[in-house]
């Protein structure tokens, strides 16, 4: 009898240090069934959608409702949206949040959930579709003004215009799980495409590579507290360009050594903290695959030939370069003459700030460039702002185009994946584009501007333009 006593005593040990030791690890089995409770509240969102009593929005017309650096939005209608968890916080690089974009793949957009909840991936795993019952939640931004759209639970204590997680208590009655979870398939995106509309989604770059000066050295760098952000680069045309990936000091595998080599990165794109930058932030260093050689920009020497050069130096007032268009669709406000005081150069310029409009639309249209006399053109210019929030500035490329104002609309513009400065950039810099490979387009090539923003006065709106230039090998 004394000897089945211990057995079972023993026994019993064993499992409490079994059980003790998986807390320990958070790592818990993620459910593929969920109760009868969760999955009877999905079914009654899903009815209650299906009898219009409940309004599905999707992430991007959500993140709509909210202006960047405004007020918290509280929800008080009746909707709800969906999503699929692309974030994990297994590796400690996420804390107390996930991102969810709009679908497995190839997604629209995708936005921040911030919740008060550690180890959330053995409940929100990726690939976890989601649905949010949105009333009674906010959306803004956990640091205002960073261009991070959020929902939240509720406004912050400190600062009315931040918010602060979904409580513990809110989540059972605001964030539901089905039974799906989906393989979310990392969407390609161009090394100089990247900008705001990718904040929240989960992308893979190829052809990219730590900064050479950077070898040795780890993903977090040991005298910083938080976080640390280390460069990656890429070959674009004539030269180099660059994100960072950003890595908080506590995340797993933040003391590992960065690759060397070339490869791919799999990350979500989010901002930094004060939200002056993109980032990429990464599940696990195992998104990381660099084992090929890295590339040279291609002879700049070699492409010799201008086919167009514009610094905007002869101008004033209203741009008027010749055979170029300058032309407001919407609203009062013209591409201008400015010169910029720190650079001692004139540039062009172009915001909507207190104009009164509700919308301004503004094309700046160079002139026409012949492609066929060469065998490879790069496009290449360098933007500005003085705070560009509430407005967003594309470059555009047409060989439809006939050179008539009257026609903007009707010509076919393909957006270039140029690097546009983000809102938030040090008024004083200039941010390169990158070079625009167009060895693609043939014929006559309109390369356009195109400026959209708002008159509300707490918005500046404002971009700078200058050296615009095509440059080709025969």
């Amino acid at each position: 009898m004394k000897k089945n006593k211990v057995i079972k005593i023993v026994l019993l040990l064993i499992v409490c240090i079994s059980f003790m030791n998986c807390v320990e690890d958070a790592d818990f089995t993620v459910p593929e069934s969920l109760g009868n409770e969760e999955n009877e509240a999905v079914s009654k969102i899903l009815d209650s959608i299906s009898a219009g009593t409940l309004q599905l929005k999707t992430i991007k017309q959500l993140k709509e409702l909210y202006i960047i650096g405004g007020d918290p939005l509280e929800i008080v209608s009746d909707i709800v949206v969906k999503g699929y968890v692309v974030s994990s916080d297994k590796s400690g690089n996420f804390y107390k949040e996930f991102y969810m974009q709009d679908a497995p793949e190839n997604p629209t957009a995708g936005i921040k959930v911030a919740l008060n909840l550690s180890n959330s991936y053995n409940k929100f795993n990726i690939g976890r579709e989601i649905y949010i019952r949105l009333k009674g939640l906010y959306v803004g931004e956990t640091n205002s003004g960073d261009g991070n759209i959020t929902i939240g639970g509720k406004i912050s204590a400190t600062d009315l215009t931040e918010i602060e997680n979904v409580t513990s208590n809110q989540i059972p009655n605001h964030i539901y799980r089905t039974e799906t979870t989906e393989e979310i398939v990392p969407k390609l995106i161009s090394f100089g495409g990247i900008n705001a509309s990718h904040i929240g989604t989960f992308i893979t770059l190829e052809n990219v590579f730590f900064d050479a000066k950077l070898a040795g050295k780890s993903y977090v760098d040991p005298i910083e507290d938080f976080d640390t952000q280390r460069k990656i680069q890429t070959c674009l045309g004539l030269g180099y360009d660059e994100l960072l990936v950003e890595t908080s000091s506590f995340s797993r595998f933040s003391n590992e050594t960065l690759p060397e080599k070339a490869g791919t990165i799999k990350a979500i794109v989010s901002k930094d903290f004060g939200g002056d930058l993109i980032v990429l932030s990464l599940n696990d260093s195992d998104d990381v695959y660099m084992n090929d050689e890295r590339c040279t920009p291609l002879p700049i020497e070699e492409y010799s030939t201008i086919l167009l050069a514009e610094n905007f130096d002869a101008e004033s007032g209203d741009i008027d370069v010749l055979d170029w268009i300058n032309f407001r669709e919407e609203g009062t406000k013209s591409w201008r003459s400015y010169t910029d005081t720190y650079s001692q150069s004139k540039a062009a310029r172009v915001n909507s700030i207190s104009s009164g409009d509700e919308s301004t639309i503004s094309w700046l249209i160079t002139a026409g460039v012949n492609l066929d006399n060469t065998s490879q053109e790069f496009l290449s210019f360098e933007t500005s702002n003085s705070f560009g929030n509430g407005s967003a500035l594309q470059a555009l490329i047409s060989t439809d185009f006939d050179g008539n104002e009257n026609n903007i609309n009707t010509a076919t513009w393909a957006v270039l994946p140029a690097k546009i400065v983000s809102n938030g950039e040090n008024y004083k810099s200039w941010v390169h584009s990158t070079y625009l490979d167009l060895s693609n387009y043939s014929g006559t090539a309109f390369i356009a501007f195109k400026y959209t923003g708002n008159g509300n006065v707490n918005f500046d709106g404002t971009y700078e333009l200058d050296n615009v230039r095509i440059q080709a090998k025969e």
